[in-house]
């Protein structure tokens, strides 16, 4: 194999820290030219890193005989070289379009979901620089930031990409000048697809102000990527810091720099499942410092309470009324297992236990003022996205009770008390064995 080609493939392993001896790669093969020399060089260097090396092909229905041929073409190299091989056949036009997806997405994702169900302990792929700089131009084109500015990453688990400091010019020539054989796609010329159009047209648009813009460009990259990384160790402390029982301390947030807690907040929220886009981070951002709570999509979203910036799921829950009442003399009232308790002479009419409504007030006990229970709420720190669940203890007169938190004033037990209205919340295998 041809000596820079080998080194630098070499060279981008070793920097990357990709292979360790007994690995097995699983090499994705197109069968496209840079897929073909990538398979050619593990095979060459299987000894070298003590390797064994397996192939997976995907076709993706597309492209008709066409794409049929491809991985017909894939399959006889393998069995040629006795490398095991791997081949999934997927219909991606009408399967992306019943999973209401792009086809470029939902074949990707079909694509590593495969590749994930092959046993192997590294899944190499043949992206390029080219296919790199291409990247950094469309994530530019649609606004991104410093992470999409780092592109396509050398490395990200086991998925590793030992070309990517490889130019397509530079895998192409190899390719001819070492007679290996590979397919060509048609589609390639077609600049109706987006990279189509950034390799074709604005590449060598901008290779006429810079005849060496990829190289430049992967300069540029390898910079953003060690930026990122520097800045990611400094998240990471201050996130640990900042983070406390699940919420964010705006005391200690605001400490940081704006670069630093932009990427706090997102982390944060990525720890739930969420990525914030930049209007919602911006959202965010807005409600520091005051009480109030922004939507970021359905029943999710970021509470501010002044102190403390939190994630709120106010997915509807379900009032949990498997109560158990009793009445006891004041001489048999023992507080354990109670949840709520108050003069039984003083009730009116029927307890009834339910959710909170409009105009509810409540005169909690020894207080000597009456509030509405939003205000209690408020006072007593109830997160909001379950205060439509707490249960309320009322009779026919009105509130006589939040469970778990107060009583109102009018059914307090006093040195008069003779009997005692409990409730006991039921225990679920009790519940269960109604």
């Amino acid at each position: 194999m041809n000596n820079k080609v080998y080194n630098t493939i070499c060279s981008t392993i070793e920097k990357y820290n990709m292979l360790s001896a007994g690995d097995k790669v699983l090499v994705a093969v197109s069968g496209g030219a840079d897929s073909m020399l990538l398979l050619h060089f593990m095979l060459s260097a299987a000894e070298k890193y003590n390797i064994t090396v397996a192939a997976a092909h995907v076709e993706h229905g597309i492209r008709g005989q066409e794409s049929i041929e491809d991985a017909e073409f894939v399959e006889h190299f393998c069995k040629e070289h006795s490398v095991e091989y791997h081949q999934l056949s997927i219909d991606a036009v009408n399967e992306a379009e019943t999973v209401k997806l792009g086809v470029e997405e939902y074949s990707r994702r079909r694509r590593y979901e495969f590749f994930d169900s092959v046993s192997c302990s590294k899944i190499a792929t043949a992206h390029n620089l080219s296919d790199n700089v291409e990247t950094l131009i469309f994530r530019l084109a649609r606004g991104t930031g410093l992470k999409g500015a780092c592109a396509i990453p050398p490395v990200r688990g086991k998925i590793i990409r030992p070309l990517i400091e490889l130019s397509s010019d530079e895998i192409r020539s190899f390719c001819s000048e070492n007679h290996i054989l590979y397919r060509t796609d048609s589609t390639n010329e077609s600049n109706a697809y987006s990279r189509n159009y950034i390799r074709n047209i604005i590449v060598p648009e901008l290779e006429k102000l810079n005849p060496d813009f990829e190289r430049a460009s992967q300069a540029f990259i390898s910079d953003m990527n060690e930026d990122a990384a520097f800045i990611e160790k400094v998240v990471h402390t201050a996130y640990n810091e900042v983070c406390m029982d699940d919420k964010l301390s705006l005391e200690l947030l605001c400490k940081y720099d704006i670069a630093i807690i932009k990427r706090i907040i997102l982390k944060y929220f990525s720890d739930y499942g969420i990525t914030l886009d930049r209007v919602h981070l911006n959202s965010v951002l807005r409600l520091i410092g005051k009480n109030g709570k922004e939507q970021i999509s359905g029943n999710h979203f970021a509470v501010c309470d002044k102190k403390y910036l939190r994630f709120a799921d106010f997915t509807s829950r379900e009032n949990d009324f498997s109560f158990v009442s009793k009445v006891l003399k004041i001489s048999e009232f023992d507080l354990k297992g109670v949840d709520f308790y108050c003069d039984c002479d003083k009730i009116i009419g029927k307890v009834r236990i339910r959710t909170r409504q409009a105009g509810d007030t409540i005169s909690p006990a020894g207080r000597g003022c009456t509030k509405t229970l939003k205000k209690l709420f408020n006072e007593k720190k109830i997160p909001q996205e379950i205060r439509d669940s707490v249960s309320i203890a009322a009779d026919d007169e009105g509130i006589i009770g939040v469970i778990g938190y107060c009583v109102d004033e009018r059914v307090k037990v006093s040195s008069d008390t003779q009997n005692i209205y409990c409730l006991l919340r039921l225990p679920s295998e009790d519940l269960m064995n109604e």
